[in-house]
């Protein structure tokens, strides 16, 4: 199922039996934006994250809540990103983020809260691998900091409730938590056909999982239904711009399943930019998308706001 529910800095180059997969290596190395000096740091952060990992030193330090740094590697491929951005509104320059980080490697959950007595002990921040909504959320922060200094702020003020670092505050559900917390930047919108559809939420027990009580939600999206979703992105656009799309599923309880940017150019048929569990962020006809996935029963449209 493609969705990264709101749910470190580590190069993922093992092989199925743990061992160094140098073919994997190779390949990272290529990535837009990995230079060989990052690589090396990350190739030696990997190698003494697993020496305390053999060692039995690794799981203490995750059990005290101890908060690793985001890597000065992951905070440079950020600061580069950045300064290739144009001059312009935070939709422009968004667009031009998403874009750069084409290629990347696709995988699901990524990101955590840095510390496990916040959460998951995950790094917050990552320039190598993607699920849907990390990416989402990457390209909106380099888009809007100003510098590699502003980046994790940035991050932390979209992935969290007033930004405030923590797995009961981070933004789940796409619906009730993320579109509405990141209001002031993203705006939902209403398209001519669409169809109010009422979904329910199941919050209470996803936050009971971890002992939160929360009650169900219910929502009123408008969406475009997936007959009208298809007929509409199979034709060109009549302008340039970015929007953000959510593919609202039959799960009951998840209505959107996945998120991704839509690129637009007047007189081209709309794309779709996101990462996939195909294996990269990568762009196709939102068109051809809906087609390949018939688990998809509806598109829900967001403008970012300039």
């Amino acid at each position: 199922m493609e969705m990264g529910y709101w749910r470190s800095r580590k190069i993922e180059v093992q092989g199925q039996n743990g061992s160094l997969d140098v073919a994997s290596v190779h390949k990272i190395a290529r990535l837009p934006g990995l230079g060989k000096a990052d690589l090396l740091l990350d190739l030696c952060v990997h190698m003494v994250s697993k020496l305390l990992a053999a060692l039995g030193l690794l799981a203490p330090l995750a059990l005290a809540g101890v908060s690793l740094p985001v890597p000065d590697s992951t905070l440079a491929v950020a600061g580069r990103i950045i300064r290739t951005l144009p001059v312009g509104t935070l939709s422009q320059r968004t667009e031009a983020a998403s874009r750069a980080l084409l290629g990347r490697p696709y995988l699901l959950g990524p990101l955590g809260e840095g510390d496990s007595l916040k959460g998951e002990p995950k790094p917050r921040l990552r320039m190598d691998v993607f699920d849907c909504v990390t990416y989402l959320e990457t390209s909106l922060a380099l888009a809007s900091a100003k510098d590699s200094a502003g980046i994790l702020p940035r991050m932390d003020s979209i992935r969290y409730r007033t930004g405030e670092v923590a797995w009961r505050w981070r933004n789940h559900f796409t619906e009730s938590e993320w579109l509405v917390r990141n209001a002031s930047h993203q705006k939902v919108l209403r398209l001519l056909g669409d169809t109010i559809l009422e979904r329910r939420l199941d919050r209470k027990a996803f936050y009971g999982k971890r002992g939160y009580p929360v009650e169900d939600t219910v929502v009123h999206l408008p969406v475009l239904m997936r007959a009208k979703a298809i007929e509409r992105f199979s034709k060109p656009s009549d302008s340039t711009r970015l929007r953000a799309v959510g593919l609202v599923g039959k799960v009951e309880g998840y209505p959107v399943l996945h998120v991704g940017f839509l690129s637009e150019k007047a007189g081209a048929v709309p794309v779709l930019r996101h990462a996939s569990q195909a294996g990269t962020v990568r762009e196709q006809t939102l068109a051809s998308y809906l087609q390949e996935k018939p688990k998809f029963i509806a598109v829900l449209v967001w403008e970012v706001v300039p």
